[in-house]
């Protein structure tokens, strides 16, 4: 079953490839979605893994990480 994730808090530098590459080690990415702030404050991706066990992977090891010079949020939203 898939799993979909949320991030918050990402740099106004973040790209869908510089998501992606951090996000793509922990498993098959079905889609992916970044939607920047257009205040230019932090913006917030989404992205929807194969299996529910990938998306626990990437929300255990990248919740509190630094991605582009922030730190991110991680949560399951699926």
């Amino acid at each position: 079953m898939a799993k979909k994730i949320n991030i918050g808090g990402l740099s106004v530098t973040t790209t869908e490839t510089s998501l992606n590459n951090a996000f793509s080690p922990y498993g098959t990415i079905i889609s992916l979605t970044l939607t920047p702030d257009p205040t230019g404050g932090p913006g917030e991706g989404d992205i929807e893994y194969n299996t529910s066990a990938e998306g626990d992977a990437a929300e255990a090891a990248m919740n509190g990480a630094t991605l582009d010079g922030s730190v991110i949020t991680v949560r399951g939203i699926t």
